[in-house]
């Protein structure tokens, strides 16, 4: 060993073993950067789809009632208003974007979000008809709730 190590610290075996060295080492760099990369890149998109479904809940569990509601000033509103003036704060932008992306990378992951995401959309795309409209929205916004507890939490 002691032999090895006295040929290799002579000047000219030393820049030949260090460039083959750093040339491994480059090699290393360039195959598994890609890999991180990707890596980092889908758990940046989880999140964000992740926090898009936590600030959907939020609003989602004021639209499971088919009674009226009393505001904070008194004024009472009707359950299908109530839902009308929500419905509009519900966000799918990010889904619609990384959706694909999701499902090709981690599709594990999409069915996990797929799921809710589906009931999400059954609240927003609702029947015009208010009758129908409230039913169907209540109905989602209990299944959204009871996806996200069971799948999420």
């Amino acid at each position: 060993m002691s032999t090895f190590i006295q040929e290799t610290l002579k000047p000219e075996n030393f820049w030949t073993a260090l460039s083959s060295i750093g040339t491994l080492l480059a090699v290393m760099v360039a195959l598994f950067i890609p890999l991180i990369v990707r890596y980092s890149r889908n758990n940046r998109i989880e999140r964000l789809i992740l926090a898009e479904i936590e600030g959907n809940l939020k609003i989602i569990k004021n639209m499971t009632s088919r009674e009226s509601r009393n505001l904070i000033n008194g004024i009472e509103v009707s359950a299908i208003q109530n839902n009308e003036a929500l419905v509009s704060h519900i966000d799918l932008r990010i889904w619609h974007q990384y959706r694909y992306e999701s499902a090709a990378e981690r599709p594990d992951s999409y069915e996990k979000y797929h799921s809710l995401y589906r009931f999400a959309e059954a609240i927003v795309d609702a029947p015009k008809e208010p009758t129908m409209r409230l039913m169907v929205q209540t109905d989602a916004a209990s299944s959204f709730i009871t996806r996200y507890e069971e799948s999420i939490k």
